[in-house]
């Protein structure tokens, strides 16, 4: 569970017990400003949305820091400005609210793809937040001050 307020991640097992926290104020490896999105991925890794950082950062399933890539995005500060993530066959798919757009990662923070204009047409997004990817590749995203999800094809 991302705890935003208090700028960690917070691991739990099924019956609510604490196995772990990472994070703490700061920009050093682990740390983390307004943490959002989570997401794992096949091998249990967790990628963390540290969006004042303006990065996502990776962590192994013991929580253990493993490496982090910068964001260009997330240049706000304001309360909407929350992105979330989800991984899907080695990618990772970032929500850039203020910015109308998907950005879309390789596991080891390069580019891929990037998607998304202001506007409320199909091709477009008006604050898109959350993200998720369905068993056959489709993108869906909370397209949320168009009040809609959108679905991608990928």
């Amino acid at each position: 569970m991302s705890d935003t307020g208090n700028k960690r991640v917070v691991k739990y097992d099924a019956e609510g017990t604490v196995l772990g926290i990472v994070g703490g104020v700061g920009a050093e490896p682990g740390q983390m400003q307004e943490p959002v999105g989570i997401a794992l991925d096949a091998e249990g890794r967790l990628y963390v949305a540290d969006t004042w950082n303006r990065r996502i950062q990776v962590f192994g399933p013991d929580l253990t820091f493993e490496r982090e890539w910068p964001v260009v995005a997330w240049d706000g500060m304001s309360v909407v400005n929350k992105p979330y993530l989800a991984v899907h066959e080695g990618r990772v798919y970032v929500t850039d609210p203020e910015g109308y757009r998907i950005i879309v990662y390789d596991r080891d923070g390069a580019v891929v793809d990037v998607w998304g204009q202001y506007g409320s047409d199909l091709g477009a997004m008006n604050l898109p937040t959350g993200i998720a990817v369905d068993a056959i590749g489709r993108v869906l995203v909370a397209d949320s001050d168009n009040h809609r999800v959108v679905v991608f094809a990928e």
